[in-house]
C-alpha cells in the first residue's frame, strides 16, 4: 500500500489499489452507508476538516485535507463500495459561486474546421461576468483552429485579451487536446487562462502499452507545454466534487477512475463525464465515454442524468447506450461530428436515433458555429454560417476513403445554403 495512507483513516476492510502515478487510490467493495458514514466520522476525529460534501442521488461524496493532504472519499451503494483517494496538496475547486449578472450566459456548438477530420470538439460557455469556460479543443488536423478559437473569443467578448475562467478536458485522445497544445504554445499570450480542469489516466498505467502512441505522445505534450505555465492552476477532478466557476455549477459523474478495475484498452472509457448547470439549466458533457462508461453512469443513476441539453458522446460513434440517452430526456442534442458521419452512422446507432427522437432539436457541429442562451429555451438557438468545407482530395490522401460524384456535389449545395452563398 502506498505510503500516503499510513496516517488515513480507512475502513479497515480487503480493497483494491489504483496507483495512478501522482496520487493512489484504495477501493473497499461489500461496504454500507454505515461504513461509509463511520469512515467520515472518523476523519473528523483524526483532525481532518471537511472541505466539500456533496450527494448525487444516493451516492455520497465528501472531501476532506489535513496539513497538505487530500482525501476524496465516495460511497456508490449500487456497488457497494467505499473509494478513497489520497493526493498531496490543498484543493483549489470554488465550493461557492460568484454573481456578477453583467452578461447572459451562453453556450455555443464551436464548429472546429473539419476540413481533414470528421471529429473533434469544442465547446465554449460565456459566465456571466464576459471570462469563459471551454470544453477541450479540436483534432490538431484542425490545423487553423488555434487561430480561429482565439478570433472567436476575441469577437464575442469584445476583448483584446478575453478570460478563460476554466477549461476542461474529458480525455487526453488527439481531438480533444490537440489544438489546446497549439493554443497554449503559440497564443499563450493572447489568452488570460485562469486554470485547467482535468483527470487523466497516468502515462504509467498498466495498458498504456495498448494505447496509440500519436495520443500518448500528445499528453506528454500536454504535460511538457502546461508545466511550463506554472501560472495557470493546474486542478484535478474526481468524481463527486461539486465546484463552481463564476456562475457556473458542475458536478463530476464519472473519471476513468471508476472505471477500475476494468480495461482502459478503449481510452474512451478514460472520459470525464462534467454535468453543468446555470441558472437552473443543465447541460451534460460526457467526452467520449464509451461501453465501460456507460455501466457506470447508468448503474449509479437515474435523475442525475437528466438535462436539458446533451452533448452526444463519442461524436455520434459507438458510445453511451440508448438506456443512458433515454434517461438524459434532453430537449436539445449536440453532435460534435461531420454531416457525412452523422447520415453514416445514422442506420447503425440506436442511440444517436434515441437521442434525437428525444430532443425537440439538434445540431451537427458541421453545420455551423451553435449559440444558446441559458437559461435553455426552445426557439431560441442561433446558427452562424457554416465556414468550413470538406478537402475531398486531403481526406483520401489521409483517410483512403472518398465519395461519389453526386454526394460531393449534394454537400456542396447544402454548405452553399448554411454558408449563405
Amino acid at each position: 500500500m502506498n505510503g500516503i495512507f499510513e496516517n488515513i483513516p480507512l475502513p479497515g476492510k480487503t480493497g483494491e489499489e489504483y496507483d495512478c502515478g501522482e496520487y493512489f487510490i484504495l477501493g473497499f467493495e461489500n461496504c454500507s452507508e454505515k461504513d461509509f458514514a463511520a469512515l467520515c466520522d472518523e476523519f473528523i476525529c483524526k483532525g481532518y476538516s471537511l472541505y466539500s460534501s456533496h450527494d448525487i442521488e444516493n451516492n455520497l461524496h465528501r472531501v476532506f485535507t489535513a496539513e497538505n493532504v487530500t482525501v476524496n472519499t465516495y460511497f456508490t451503494p449500487s456497488e457497494s463500495k467505499i473509494r478513497v483517494i489520497a493526493e498531496e496538496g490543498k484543493p483549489e475547486f470554488a465550493v461557492s459561486p460568484v454573481y456578477s449578472g453583467e452578461y447572459t450566459p451562453t453556450l455555443w456548438q464551436f464548429e472546429v474546421d473539419h476540413s481533414l477530420i470528421d471529429c473533434g470538439m469544442c465547446y465554449i460557455v460565456r459566465c456571466d461576468d464576459g471570462s469563459f469556460f471551454i470544453i477541450d479543443s479540436p483534432h490538431f488536423y484542425s490545423v487553423n483552429d488555434d487561430i480561429r478559437i482565439t478570433d472567436f473569443l476575441r469577437k464575442i467578448s469584445g476583448e483584446e485579451k478575453p478570460r478563460v475562467s476554466g477549461w476542461f478536458f474529458s480525455h487526453g485522445h488527439e481531438d480533444h487536446i490537440g489544438i489546446f497544445n497549439s493554443i497554449l504554445k503559440y497564443h499563450g499570450n493572447e489568452l488570460s487562462i485562469e486554470a485547467l480542469y482535468f483527470n487523466f489516466p497516468p502515462l504509467t498505467h498498466r495498458d498504456a502499452p495498448l494505447w496509440d502512441k500519436s495520443f500518448y505522445n500528445l499528453m506528454k505534450s500536454f504535460y511538457e507545454i502546461t508545466g511550463e505555465r506554472p501560472d495557470i492552476k493546474k486542478i484535478r477532478l474526481h468524481t463527486g466534487n461539486h465546484f463552481f466557476i463564476k456562475n457556473l455549477e458542475f458536478e463530476v459523474l464519472c473519471t476513468h477512475e471508476d472505471v477500475y478495475p476494468g480495461s482502459l484498452a478503449d481510452f474512451n472509457n478514460s472520459s470525464t463525464a462534467l454535468k453543468m448547470t446555470v441558472n437552473g439549466s443543465k447541460t451534460l458533457f460526457p467526452g467520449d465515454c464509451s461501453a465501460l462508461s456507460d455501466k457506470v453512469l447508468t448503474g449509479r443513476y437515474k435523475e442525475a442524468l437528466k438535462c436539458e441539453i446533451i452533448q452526444v458522446s463519442h461524436h455520434g460513434h459507438s458510445g453511451l447506450s440508448p438506456e443512458f440517452y433515454r434517461r438524459v430526456d434532453a430537449k436539445c442534442a449536440l453532435f460534435p461530428v461531420t454531416v457525412i458521419k452523422f447520415d453514416e452512422e445514422w442506420p447503425r446507432q440506436e442511440a444517436n436515433r434515441v437521442a434525437a427522437e428525444i430532443a425537440k432539436e439538434y445540431y451537427i457541429a458541421s453545420d455551423g458555429t451553435v449559440e444558446i442562451p441559458l437559461p435553455y429555451e426552445y426557439g431560441k438557438t442561433k446558427i452562424y454560417p457554416d465556414e468550413t468545407f470538406e478537402d475531398f482530395e486531403g481526406i483520401y490522401n489521409l483517410w483512403q476513403y472518398e465519395y461519389t460524384e453526386e454526394r460531393k456535389q449534394q454537400l456542396y449545395e447544402e454548405y452553399k445554403r448554411r454558408s449563405k452563398r
